[in-house]
């Protein structure tokens, strides 16, 4: 008999295609007017191309044009519509800002919107310009929009070499690639400078500033170059791409990019070099993040600097890795040979030799775990100088006036504990001492104590010094002349010497192996998670099962209130509302309410996340992350962030990888509804 059962594959494949196609049909086209300075005249180009547009009948709106109060701009934007600007009270200050809402609501077909790469005022729904952009693109409204080359976030580093300026309002290189199209406004340095002494870019007190620092002329030939090869870049990229795409020769080099995220203040520039590097290789791109004990323990402010460089190296286009281990040359190694690595982006280090450390640098040391890695090496540089003592991975950007507060946290804990040791094996000494038992036992006593302070405590430098006071204490007490530091006979001084070191040693690996036995249980813990889930998820068979204990795995890990909407049919159903542990109902009411199912929707439409700790929609008392898979949205999650800090790496990579496998799940249920509405049909038919 023969089989005609649809394949699923195939019809989710179909489903897919279908749906990509329409959205690319629906979705607006992107038009950017880039200049390498200010004055070049992106403003103009952009309003001449609209009255072409209209004067042929073509519907064009200027939903926000920077009132540069230059004649000839102002002169070619007459005849357009123009959406009034939307006001908002700042610090005692009115600014003008881009209605994103009302040009949305009039939905031209064409939207002029100037500087691409603007903040918006606080209040507003996006913190970037470019993501009112990239929501008017999705509603299938084109744009266009102007741009300077010193905006992209990868040249940041670049150009502030050669200007001296670091340029603040940044756009990610991914929204300049995949504009449709990108007109260079030319024009030669001469003629710019020129422009510039006869007021028509700034007033004359203003221009004369700029003449002595951005606008000088060698700057503005190198920004000149760094534009134009930046758009050849674009124009070859775009080649390649459409060669593939048209089936013709593999143009795909194979590269893969990785570079690491560190707390080090110079760790934004690494990002940045190893994202230029991968796509001038049509490279993949992976920023690695080493999670080491001290990095667990780090202060807010070491943390909340591993989340600003994570944040970069994701609007840089990488993909997020985290993995765990105290040797951290090691684990870079290991993930590039597992991940197919072909080169290395790290900064410059100066570790000092510390005891369980290894001479020589970071990049030394990948190189002796992996010898056939390319690796590039960029110089830790700040301020003009080389950063003394801080490497890619050291320093943890702790400041000077918090030493005195962890000194008094450290008495409170690791100190007591390596003092009650010293102390009890004193003492249990002056007892052997007593019973006329030999000074090696009272040495073996000390080692003990160390050993046993070594087992409870997890700062290293307490275990130094509880090394070097058990030597001084043994010398003090057990030695002649007694209670004196000095040493009678020659053997003392050998035998201070190798108690010490052995001290050291013990305390050393005693903290490794611990160290050790924290990545193996976290390392343990993920796995477990991941498993219970893939192991309750292959038993659900519902979507609201689904929901119940996905939801129930986020709250248990963050043990933070948890919100699960099912989205279909362009509407949300729920939300379904599971409170932290010890929380009152009360709590369900800050949560459903009009503003954040408002926040979740905008996530379902589009597939981003948004809420508290995003730049999107800030202000939301949750973080709402989508359920998808692929461009399919099932879901959204929203979890309630105390006092708005940011989910660790660590748990939200888990929460990533278990809303993923949940839209795998949910498309599994889609593809068996779909076999089981195609055999109904063929029954009914037959």
């Amino acid at each position: 008999m023969e089989d005609n059962r649809p394949d699923p594959e195939l019809l989710l494949k179909k489903i897919r295609q279908e749906e990509e196609k329409r959205k690319k049909e629906q979705k607006g086209k992107l038009k950017i007017f880039l200049g390498d300075a200010a004055g070049v005249g992106k403003t103009y180009a952009m309003l001449e191309a609209a009255q072409t547009i209209r004067e042929k009948g073509g519907e064009v709106v200027a939903g926000y044009i920077e009132p540069h109060d230059r004649p000839a701009t102002l002169a070619m934007a007459e005849g357009l519509e123009n959406l009034p600007p939307l006001m908002v009270e700042y610090k005692g200050i009115r600014l003008r800002e881009f209605d994103l809402d009302e040009a949305l609501k009039r939905k031209p077909k064409l939207v002029l919107v100037d500087e691409l790469a603007h903040t918006n005022a606080p209040g507003l729904r996006h913190e970037k310009r470019y993501q009112d952009v990239e929501e008017l693109l999705q509603a299938g409204i084109s744009v266009y929009t102007t741009l300077n080359i010193q905006h992209l976030e990868s040249l940041n580093d670049q150009i502030g070499s050669i200007t001296g300026i670091r340029v603040r309002e940044r756009i990610p290189d991914g929204i300049f690639d995949q504009a449709d199209q990108v007109e260079l406004i030319d024009i030669e340095p001469s003629d710019l400078l020129q422009r510039l002494k006869e007021g028509k870019i700034y007033h004359a007190a203003q221009a004369e500033r700029a003449l002595d620092h951005f606008f000088a002329e060698e700057k503005l030939i190198a920004l000149r170059e760094i534009a134009l090869r930046r758009t050849a870049d674009r124009v070859n990229r775009l080649a390649v791409l459409e060669r593939e795409n048209r089936g013709g020769a593999d143009y795909h080099t194979g590269e893969h990019v990785l570079t690491c995220i560190s707390p080090s203040p110079t760790c934004a520039k690494v990002i940045r070099t190893a994202s230029r590097l991968a796509y001038a290789f049509r490279g993949e791109f992976t920023a690695l993040y080493v999670e080491t004990p001290s990095l667990q323990e780090a202060d807010p402010q070491t943390k909340r600097m591993v989340e600003e460089n994570i944040h970069l190296a994701k609007a840089l286009g990488a993909k997020i890795a985290t993995v765990f281990g105290e040797d951290i040359a090691g684990q870079i190694a290991e993930y590039a040979k597992l991940s197919n690595v072909s080169k290395v982006v790290l900064g410059r280090t100066n570790h000092k030799i510390l005891f369980g450390q290894t001479k020589g640098s970071l990049a030394d040391r990948v190189a002796q775990y992996a010898p056939r890695l390319d690796i590039y090496i960029i110089p830790d540089i700040e301020n003009g100088g080389i950063r003394k003592k801080r490497g890619f991975y050291a320093g943890y950007g702790k400041k000077k006036k918090d030493k005195p507060e962890r000194f008094m946290q450290g008495i409170g804990g690791d100190w007591l504990k390596c003092i009650l040791a010293l102390g009890v094996s004193t003492a249990v000494g002056m007892i052997f001492q007593y019973f006329k038992m030999s000074e090696s036992n009272i040495i073996m006593l000390y080692l003990l104590g160390i050993l046993l302070a070594a087992m409870n405590t997890s700062r290293r430098i307490c275990l130094v010094v509880a090394s070097v006071l058990s030597v001084l204490l043994f010398n003090f007490c057990f030695t002649e002349p007694f209670y004196s530091f000095q040493m009678e006979g020659r053997e003392y001084p050998v035998t201070a010497a190798v108690m010490l070191a052995a001290a050291l040693i013990t305390s050393s690996l005693m903290s490794k192996v611990r160290s050790h036995s924290k990545e193996m249980a976290k390392k343990a813990y993920r796995t477990e998670i991941l498993l219970d889930n893939s192991r309750r998820l292959r038993r659900v068979r519902e979507k609201k099962e689904v929901v119940k204990e996905v939801s129930g795995q986020i709250k248990k890990m963050l043990g933070l209130p948890v919100l699960f909407y099912l989205y279909s049919d362009g509407g949300l159903e729920g939300p379904y509302f599971l409170p932290a542990d010890g929380e009152g109902h009360m709590q369900v009411e800050e949560f459903l309410n009009q503003q954040e199912r408002a926040v979740a929707m905008w996530t379902a439409v589009r597939g981003k996340r948004a809420g508290a700790c995003t730049h999107t929609l800030p202000d939301a008392k949750a973080i709402y992350l989508p359920v998808k898979s692929g461009d399919r949205v099932y879901g959204v999650v929203g979890i309630a962030l105390e006092e708005r800090r940011e989910i660790p790496p660590f748990e939200y990579s888990l929460i990533t990888a278990m809303l993923n496998e949940t839209g795998l799940v949910f498309d599994r249920m889609e593809m068996m509804a779909a076999v089981h509405e195609e055999k109904e049909r063929k029954g009914e038919e037959l």
